[in-house]
């Protein structure tokens, strides 16, 4: 994935939340920041990290233009506040995060 697309998917999902919870750096800067802290000497780990927070990132940009009620972008919102780091977000958490709510208000029946 171009860091390009990468960055445009961060901007629209930022779009929705309120300026003060959105980072204001390039989040593949954020992304491989949290990565190389997590799995510090270990580059295999670091490339995979990366790898799979920005196949989350794009997930959640994509959920964020679907056809969403007030209540989908309500949870999406939550777990993009619920998964806030001190170099940007966990992306993998936020996508795994609102598929999981987002599967239990549809089985109660909204």
């Amino acid at each position: 994935m171009g860091r390009r697309i990468v960055f445009a998917a961060a901007f629209a999902v930022a779009a929705v939340y309120p300026p003060a919870l959105i980072a204001a750096d390039d989040p593949m800067a954020g992304i491989k920041a949290g990565c190389a802290a997590e799995w510090p000497d270990d580059y295999s780990m670091q490339e995979f990290c990366i790898d799979n927070q920005s196949k989350s990132l794009s997930q959640v940009a994509d959920i964020y233009h679907s056809n969403q009620d007030d209540q989908e972008r309500a949870i999406l919102a939550k777990c993009y506040k619920d998964w806030r780091t001190a170099t940007g977000s966990n992306w993998v958490m936020v996508e795994f995060c609102y598929q999981q709510q987002h599967d239990a208000y549809k089985r109660l029946g909204n």
